[in-house]
């Protein structure tokens, strides 16, 4: 008997891979999640995956929600002062 492997899934692939899952069903860990991607999706998704998915999303999410213009006043004030910028 041959047995059938899958593929291992896409970092780009599973946010909406775990869009999809959350609207019909309401997993309550990653580990279900990705059983539910498994399943579904015919991919191979492990909890490290669906973990590691949130803590690109969440470090992005950072990324984007910084005051950029606050960041390049406080590095130039402190550039004036010759200091090192304490909120680094």
């Amino acid at each position: 008997m041959q047995s059938k492997t899958r593929e291992r899934v896409r970092l780009e692939d599973l946010g909406l891979y775990l869009r999809t899952i959350e609207l019909d069903y309401k997993p309550k860990d990653n580990q279900e999640r990705a059983d539910l991607i498994t399943q579904f999706f015919n991919v191979l998704c492990l909890k490290e995956d669906v973990d590691n998915y949130e803590q690109c999303f969440d470090h992005f999410n950072d990324i984007i929600n910084l005051d950029w213009e606050l960041e390049s006043r406080r590095e130039e004030y402190f550039n004036k002062l010759g200091r090192n910028n304490p909120f680094y």
